[in-house]
């Protein structure tokens, strides 16, 4: 009957009450939070590291020109290597990279030898800001030569004194410092580190070059 119809259609047509949880499904997904998009706008792209080894964007924490890691001003030749990089085949892949550690604990990078993999993976990862709670970045190589050469090369590129926030350890030798946020060391020196410390908590992120 007519009656019996709309008695059945009334408690489907009931709106029925909602959870916290099934208002916050019916709402727009939130932008997350995290420090690399998919499509970066032009404020992530300016995206640095600040004085207190977390990410921010330029001039938040330090003035337009000023190096987050020293807080002086960039030199003239920070800008002349920094157009060299810029054409580096790893540079290219930036935004790539960002967006891939931000959803992955372990990564392989393959690349062409000359890519830029040694100099600006490490240096990426400190603008992703991996260096927050006083914690480095670690980078291996398998000579001696390597780790300090490459050491006081990323120093240049970043502006800042080979031993303070960049250095190296090798054996017998060990230039770095309490401002220390990026090491280059050999796979040597860093088996005896995890000797003493198996879950190397003083990094947050290790590299193992090579």
């Amino acid at each position: 009957t007519p009656s019996r119809s709309a008695a059945t259609l009334l408690p489907r047509l009931r709106p029925r009450p909602r959870s916290l949880f099934a208002e916050a499904a019916l709402r727009p997904p939130v932008a997350p939070l995290a420090p690399v998009a998919a499509t970066p706008t032009a404020h992530e792209m300016k995206r640095s590291l600040d004085l207190s080894g977390s990410t921010s964007a330029s001039g938040s924490s330090s003035a337009p020109g000023m190096n987050p890691l020293t807080g002086r001003p960039y030199s003239q030749r920070y800008f002349q290597i920094l157009e060299m990089r810029k054409k580096l085949p790893v540079w290219e892949q930036r935004e790539q990279f960002f967006e891939m550690m931000s959803k992955n604990q372990t990564m392989v990078l393959v690349g062409e030898t000359g890519s830029g993999k040694t100099t600006q993976i490490p240096s990426m990862c400190l603008e992703l800001g991996l260096n927050r709670n006083k914690r480095m970045v670690a980078c291996t190589q398998p000579r001696r030569v390597a780790a300090m050469s490459v050491s006081k090369r990323v120093s240049e590129e970043l502006d800042v004194d080979l031993g303070e926030e960049v250095g190296y350890t090798i054996r017998f030798e060990d230039v770095t410092g309490p401002k220390t946020v990026l090491k280059y060391m050999t796979d040597g020196m860093l088996l005896r580190e995890a000797m003493a410390d198996p879950k190397l908590e003083r990094y947050s992120a290790v590299i193992l070059d090579e």
